[in-house]
């Protein structure tokens, strides 16, 4: 069963899913029959997300087995692993240092990893529900999370703007170029930036 694809635009032609059936599969979308050019089976559960590396040389993926995995998609080796105390259901690299990604799980913890040394730089929790997204600011020095229940206001706390560095919520309120627009959504299964910088695009749940 598939459960989510990613395409990155240096290798266009391919296509990266994740599989509730524990596997990675890199599709050819230009070949006849859109076959299969590789499978993975490095996760021992469920995978819940995969992203490309911005060069396309790897793919990043997370799930069920409280991990996030390296894997290198020419050699279709795994070449890092990174353990947790919790479901992992999102990563995403960082959009200027390629050594870097975010992670975020099913207890509400998001953990900055630096790949060159192994483990976490940075983490940033706010004590509310499991989380479903995250995005990076076109800067890199923030990003978005949208968690899935809030303990107390859902429409000031289901979205959250993070300071990389400081490892504190900037708001709680999603702002278009952090002016004063608060979005009532009481739902979020996702946030994507939208490639004009002052409007942010968000998906949720029916």
């Amino acid at each position: 069963m598939l459960f989510i694809g990613h395409l990155v635009m240096s290798t266009a032609h391919l296509l990266a899913s994740a599989g509730m059936d524990h596997t990675i599969c890199i599709w050819n979308v230009w070949s006849r029959g859109q076959k299969k050019s590789r499978v993975f089976n490095f996760h021992n559960g469920a995978v819940k997300d995969v992203k490309w590396s911005q060069q396309g040389l790897f793919v990043l993926s997370c799930g069920y087995d409280c991990s996030s995995k390296l894997i290198d998609v020419e050699k279709g080796i795994e070449t890092q692993t990174f353990k947790e105390d919790q479901v992992v259901g999102v990563v995403k690299f960082h959009p200027d240092n390629p050594n870097l990604f975010l992670s975020g799980g099913s207890k509400g913890l998001l953990r900055l990893y630096d790949i060159r040394i192994g483990k976490a730089v940075h983490e940033y929790l706010r004590g509310l529900g499991p989380i479903l997204d995250v995005e990076f600011t076109r800067n890199g020095k923030q990003f978005i999370s949208s968690t899935d229940v809030s303990q107390s206001n859902i429409s000031e706390n289901s979205i959250i703007v993070w300071d990389i560095s400081r490892e504190v919520p900037l708001s709680n309120q999603v702002r278009d170029s952090f002016k004063y627009f608060l979005l009532s959504i009481s739902e979020i299964f996702m946030v994507e930036l939208f490639p004009v910088p002052t409007i942010f695009c968000l998906s949720h749940l029916q």
